[in-house]
């Protein structure tokens, strides 16, 4: 995916630039060949397998490369200290590279000879927003004071308008005072540094954010505008997307409703906060791929944050809640992706550094609907399937389809062989699997009679941790508004599974990436998805929309198993989502079951994502102060359960809280009934919480 990335994408990347107009006016494209990359590392482990191989020893490795590679060509960010850079039990961590490091990282024997198992990158970096030093920052703290009643609420999103009024207290009668301790916005480009430091984008303490809020106070009322023009949060000139300028913000609603209190509410003074602003490039990026590879930096400085607090005068580590509104549909869904991986060690590291409760709440994700998960197995009886994966026509995204065998620590060459026909063509493209490494590139004739790569299918054998082989295809949009060259076509790819005779039975599990434009952007990516004519999508005879898969006419598209890829690790709580009028699921609500054997059924619990079948959504901040606005989605459940666990701890600050409180809680609230959701749909049950904002219904 890397190598396509940087060898067929490009092209795809200056379209999107020019059309949004991202290359701010005066300004010089970057070169491609000095773009920079964040990238999730998966350490590899020494030829002994004893330990893992040291951040420091990665860079060496980059040194020794042959052919040599250009200086700067991968930076460990700042934020990791010389104790952190020599540690030997690494497992995931971020780095900075350019186009030489990634291409020799997917050179073959690549990866081995840089230390590293797995790299997967986000969308290209805006190179302003980068602190990049080869040494790790000068260690500076601000410390800030709590009671012994305060819990500590972490945000990570995009678009949270941190000076809206309910997250300000008064201070002699004016909005003037921030219940934001810390604020990193990784869209930051305005090259002005902070007190506290950080390699993308800029920190904002709480005394810093007050005095802006001080400078822009006019007879009482707050300039908005110009305080997130000055907090990076909004730039029309050097950016054409910015979420707080627009009346509904993603950001701000769930931070409303995680903890957004009212001025002259007492509770308001003892719910803090840290938020962390998303890169828009990566959360709008049209790779298919990317926005959770910021989550390792977001979670490594509420890590480091979490730990500047004291109580009367005394060092002292606040419990804490962390929410992540987003999600996708692809990985191993059984705990092991790269970003699993990165969540968990996060989520234990802080646990082992303090005996305070923590608890990091994800979405179970809206794709029920989305026709974008098959299960395919081949037997004796049926060595052979076959699917339809359908590519939308304008779509400015690449589409990604990821297609993961059994658990299977050796798989026999050519046990299995996937053949890809394109919408016109009876050539297939064929690959098979086995235990060595291959890809196939899908290449289109161009007007000059020259080869354009539209395509690519990877196959990777099984390794640790997933010990799962996965096959990987990846296509380039089907529209490109500049490039007249060919594009992806859209239309149906018909995919033919065959497994060779002599091989036991194999179950496959494939899922289509998301990749259609968020809520709000600019239109660029329309969702692929898979295509079965067994799959029913209205109840007859009444019509209506059809939310759970019928056993009496199987079909190899399912609704089951659309869970957020990255909720399905151990430790997160992930919440679905039901309607308040009826209880019932919502229908775009996603579930289980996941292939991880300790979270069977998918979610923990449920909470309302919308408040009836007419009302739609739930009610929550709107970018502006004062506004409310209606936003439905798990993202909008998941914020629900985080206010109410921050209460919990609070309650009981030394008493250990996590994903089995909540779903024993939503066990306590909605007992086994007859009409009671399934648990793959609902987890332990609905979670009976008061309604944040629905008065103002």
């Amino acid at each position: 995916m890397t190598y396509f990335a940087l060898n067929a994408m490009p092209r795809c990347f200056e379209a999107d630039r020019d059309f949004v107009n991202e290359t701010p006016a005066g300004t010089d494209p970057v070169d491609f060949e000095d773009q920079m990359w964040l990238a999730l590392v998966s350490v590899a482990k020494t030829a002994n397998n004893e330990r893992s191989w040291s951040l420091k020893e990665l860079l060496s490795k980059a040194g020794d490369y042959d052919p040599p590679l250009p200086e700067g060509a991968v930076i460990i960010p700042g934020e990791y200290d010389l104790s952190y850079r020599e540690r030997t039990d690494l497992d995931v961590v971020s780095i900075y590279a350019k186009r030489a490091y990634l291409n020799a990282a997917n050179a073959a024997d690549g990866e081995r000879r840089l230390g590293i198992a797995s790299i997967t990158t986000c969308a290209p970096l805006d190179l302003r927003s980068l602190h990049l030093s080869s040494d790790p920052f000068a260690p500076r703290t601000v410390t800030q004071s709590v009671s012994s009643e305060a819990v500590v609420t972490a945000v990570i999103d995009h678009g949270i308008a941190i000076a809206h009024d309910l997250f300000r207290r008064e201070d002699d009668g004016k909005l003037a005072l921030s219940r934001v301790d810390f604020f990193l916005n990784m869209d930051d480009v305005s090259q002005t540094s902070g007190f506290l430091q950080a390699s993308l984008g800029r920190v904002w303490t709480r005394s810093e954010i007050e005095t802006v809020l001080e400078k822009h106070l006019h007879n009482g009322l707050l300039d908005e505008a110009e305080v997130y023009r000055e907090l990076g949060l909004i730039n029309w000139q050097d950016r054409s997307f910015n979420s707080c300028a627009h009346r509904v913000s993603h950001g701000t609603h769930v931070a409303g409703l995680a903890a957004g209190y009212d001025a002259d509410e007492p509770v308001g003074d003892d719910r803090r906060i840290i938020a962390i602003q998303l890169p828009t490039s990566v959360v709008r990026n049209t790779m298919g791929f990317g926005i959770e590879t910021a989550i390792e930096k977001a979670l490594e400085f509420v890590a480091e944050h979490i730990r500047n607090y004291e109580q009367d005068g005394e060092p002292v580590t606040p419990p804490l809640v962390i929410n992540f509104s987003f999600g996708n549909f692809l990985g191993p869904h059984d705990g092991t992706g790269v970003v699993s991986r990165a969540i968990h060690t996060a989520l234990a590291e802080m646990s082992l550094a303090t005996n305070q409760p923590r608890l990091l709440l994800l979405p179970s994700g809206n794709g029920n609907l989305a026709r974008c998960h098959a299960v395919i197995e081949l037997t004796e009886h049926a060595p052979e399937k076959e699917i339809d994966w359908v590519l939308q026509p304008s779509d400015r995204s690449a589409s990604v389809l990821s297609i993961w065998l059994p658990l299977m620590p050796d798989i026999p060459e050519a046990a299995m062989t996937l053949s890809i026909t394109l919408p016109g063509e009876t050539v297939p493209h064929a690959i098979t699997v086995g235990m060595i490494r291959k890809f196939t590139l899908i290449n289109k004739t161009a007007p000059d009679g020259g080869e354009v790569v539209i395509g690519i299918v990877i196959y990777c054998p099984p390794q640790a941790p997933t010990y799962r082989g996965q096959i990987m295809i990846v296509s380039l949009p089907t529209d490109n508004p500049k490039d007249v060259r060919p594009v992806a076509p859209f239309g149906n790819w018909t995919l033919r599974f065959a497994k060779r005779e002599g091989v036991g039975s194999l179950k496959l599990n494939a899922w289509v990436q998301r990749d259609e434009t968020l809520p709000g952007f600019p239109e660029f990516g329309r969702q692929s998805r898979l295509s079965d004519q067994n799959y029913p999508r209205f109840k007859l005879p009444s019509g209506k929309t059809l939310d759970e898969d019928l056993s009496t006419r199987p079909s190899l598209v399912r609704r089951a198993g659309m869970i957020n890829g990255i909720g399905c690790g151990d430790l997160p709580a992930v919440i679905a989502g039901y309607v308040n009028s009826d209880g019932k699921m919502a229908t775009y609500s996603a579930g289980g079951p996941t292939l991880n054997i300790s979270r069977l059924f998918g979610p923990d619990a449920s909470a309302v994502s919308d408040d009836s079948v007419a009302l739609h959504g739930v009610l929550s901040a709107g970018s502006s102060s004062g506004s409310r606005v209606s936003m439905n989605g798990t993202s909008v459940s998941t914020p629900q359960v985080a206010r109410w666990a921050a209460d919990q701890m609070a309650a009981a600050p030394n008493v250990s809280f996590g994903r089995a409180d909540v779903f024993a809680q939503a066990l306590a609230d909605d007992p086994y009934q007859p009409d009671k959701p399934a648990p793959t749909r609902t987890g332990g049950g609905r979670l009976r919480l008061p309604s944040v904002f629905g008065e103002l219904r």
